[in-house]
C-alpha cells in the first residue's frame, strides 16, 4: 500500500468514526429536541421552529422570535406526543430567548439537555438537531468558527454547520450532547455565517412567569408589554409571583433570631478568599426542599460570567433561611436564587474587593474577628500545604504543587497549619477539580476528626484521576480555614 492509499484509508476511517459518533449522540439528545408549531388567535398556523427541554419537569427554551405573535403554540417531541406550551416564565428579546413550560397533567419526567457555559474552542466539534423548513429531526455538523460578544445578543457562537428556516431555537451541541447555545439566525447573504446565543445569555432573562397559553382574549403570546399579574399568583408556589416579596441580603453576622446583621453590598476578602452570608427571606414558607444558586460574575455592562451553580437542600416550611458562600476573587457578582422546580425567587447584587481596598470601620472589626473561631478571619494566617513526607516535628518536608501518581492512584500529605489552636474537633475538607477556568467539578467530601487544641494536623489523601484540584478547608462549623491548590499528573 503506497503513502497516499494509506492516508486516503486512515481518512475514511476517521470520517466513519465520526459519523458513528454522531449518530449515537443524535440517538441521545434527541428525546430532548422538539418541534414547535404556533397559531394566531383563530387556530392558523403562523410558523414552526425547535426547541428543547432544559428540565425534567418540561421547562424548555426556544427563540424569542419563535413565539413571538403567537396566540397558541404547541411542541411535538420525537417519539410524535404533543404538548401543550402553557406558561412563559421569561424572556429577553435582544438575546432572542425565550423560556416555557408545557402543560404537564401526567407529571411525567422528561429528558433534558445539559447546559454548559463553558465557550467553547475554535475548531471545536458542534451539531445542531432542528427542524430546519418544517423537516423535523434534522442533523447538521460543524465546527465553531469564532466566539464574540454582540452589542445585541450577547455572547455568541459563530459556526459552519448550515442553519435554515425552522433552525429556530434548535439546540448547539458539543461531541458530548452538552447545549452550548440556542440557534438564533443566519446571514442570508453570507456563506457558512451561522450564529447561536450562547445558554450564558440565561441569567439575563426577564423573570415573568404569568402568561398563561392560550390567552382568555386572544392577545399575543409573547409581546415588549410585561403581563397583568394575576392574583392567584401569589398563592401558587409554581408562580414567581409567590415570591413577590422575598428578598436576598449579605452579611457577615447574624441575630440570635437567624437574620442578617448589618446587611450590605460591599464586602472585603482576603488572598485567599473569604465567606459571607447569603440569606433569603419570604412573607410566607419558602415551599421548596431546595434552592438552586446560580452565581455570576460581571464581564462589561452584563453578569454574563457563570462562575458556578450551587445546590442547598432545607426544610420547605421555612420563610427564610442562609448559607456561607467563600468568594477568591474580587468583583461584582450576581445571586440569583430558584426553587427546586427552577421558579425564580430573587437575586441580589454583591460587590467583592480586596482586603488592601478596605478602609472603612470592616478593618477593626476584621481584626476583632482574628480572635473568634466562628470567623475565618480566625484563620487569617492558616495555611494548607501538600507533601510526601514528614520531618521529626510532623511539619511538611519539601512541600510542593505538582504531584505524579501511578495507574492505581498515588496517595499525598494534605497539611493544615494555623498560628493558633485549630479550635475544632472535626476539618471538612471539599475537593473540586478544575473544569475550564474554574474548579467547578465536586469531587467528594472528607471529614477527619482531630484535637482542637492542635494548631496543625495532616491526613492523607489519595488522587486516582491527573488533572488540578482544589482542596478547601473547613471547620466542623462550617467556617472556611483555607485552600490549597495541586496539580496531578500520571508517571
Amino acid at each position: 500500500m503506497n503513502k497516499f492509499s494509506a492516508t486516503l484509508l486512515l481518512l475514511l476511517v476517521s470520517v466513519s468514526l465520526h459519523a458513528q459518533e454522531l449518530t449515537t449522540l443524535v440517538d441521545k439528545v434527541s428525546p430532548a429536541i422538539f418541534k414547535i408549531t404556533t397559531y394566531d388567535a383563530g387556530g392558523t398556523e403562523l410558523g414552526v421552529g425547535t426547541g428543547f427541554f432544559i428540565s425534567s419537569t418540561g421547562n424548555a427554551l426556544t427563540n424569542y422570535h419563535v413565539l413571538q405573535g403567537a396566540s397558541k403554540a404547541k411542541i411535538k417531541t420525537f417519539d410524535n406526543k404533543t404538548y401543550i406550551i402553557d406558561n412563559v416564565i421569561g424572556w429577553s428579546e435582544e438575546s432572542d430567548i425565550v423560556k416555557f413550560s408545557v402543560r404537564n397533567e401526567l407529571n411525567e419526567v422528561f429528558p433534558f439537555l445539559k447546559m454548559n457555559a463553558t465557550a467553547p474552542k475554535a475548531g471545536e466539534k458542534i451539531f445542531i438537531v432542528g427542524n430546519p423548513l418544517g423537516l423535523d429531526k434534522t442533523v447538521s455538523d460543524g465546527i465553531v468558527s469564532s466566539v464574540r460578544q454582540d452589542d445585541t445578543y450577547g455572547e455568541t457562537i459563530q459556526v459552519t454547520a448550515p442553519i435554515s428556516q425552522g433552525n429556530s431555537g434548535s439546540p448547539l451541541m458539543n461531541m458530548q450532547g452538552d447545549a452550548l447555545g440556542v440557534v438564533t439566525f443566519f446571514l442570508k447573504n453570507g456563506q457558512n455565517l451561522n450564529f447561536a446565543v450562547s445558554v450564558k445569555n440565561l441569567n439575563i432573562i426577564e423573570p415573568v412567569n404569568a402568561l398563561k397559553f392560550p390567552p382568555e382574549d386572544g392577545e399575543v403570546v409573547v409581546n415588549n408589554t410585561k403581563p397583568t399579574e394575576k392574583k392567584e399568583d401569589y398563592n401558587d408556589p409554581g408562580s414567581t409571583f409567590y415570591y413577590l416579596n422575598s428578598k436576598v441580603k449579605f452579611c457577615t453576622e447574624l441575630t440570635e433570631t437567624q437574620t442578617p446583621e448589618n446587611p450590605g453590598e460591599t464586602f472585603y476578602i482576603s488572598p485567599s478568599g473569604s465567606w459571607i452570608y447569603i440569606w433569603i427571606g419570604n412573607d410566607k414558607k419558602l415551599a421548596t426542599d431546595q434552592l438552586v444558586v446560580t452565581i455570576h460574575k460581571k464581564v462589561g455592562s452584563e453578569y454574563a460570567q457563570l462562575v458556578e451553580t450551587k445546590y442547598y437542600d432545607i426544610t420547605s416550611t421555612w420563610e427564610d433561611t442562609h448559607f456561607k458562600y467563600t468568594f477568591y476573587n474580587t468583583g461584582d457578582y450576581k445571586i440569583s436564587i430558584y426553587t427546586k422546580d427552577d421558579v425564580w425567587i430573587n437575586s441580589g447584587y454583591v460587590s467583592i474587593k480586596s482586603d488592601s481596598d478596605n478602609t472603612s470601620d470592616n478593618t477593626k472589626k476584621n481584626t476583632e474577628n482574628t480572635n473568634d473561631p466562628s470567623s475565618t478571619f480566625y484563620y487569617s494566617k492558616s495555611k494548607v500545604q501538600f507533601c510526601v513526607d514528614l520531618d521529626d516535628n510532623q511539619q511538611p518536608l519539601n512541600p510542593g504543587t505538582v504531584y505524579n501518581i501511578g495507574k492505581d492512584g498515588s496517595w499525598i500529605y494534605v497539611h493544615v497549619q494555623n498560628d493558633k489552636s485549630l479550635a475544632t474537633d472535626q476539618l471538612i475538607v471539599d475537593i473540586y477539580k478544575k473544569k475550564g477556568n474554574d474548579y467547578s467539578e465536586f469531587v467528594e467530601t472528607k471529614k477527619y476528626d482531630i484535637t482542637p487544641s492542635w494548631e496543625d494536623t495532616h491526613f492523607k489523601y489519595t488522587f486516582y484521576k491527573n488533572g488540578n484540584y482544589k482542596i478547601s478547608v473547613y471547620s466542623k462549623d462550617n467556617v472556611w480555614i483555607n485552600s490549597g491548590y495541586v496539580e496531578i499528573k500520571y508517571k
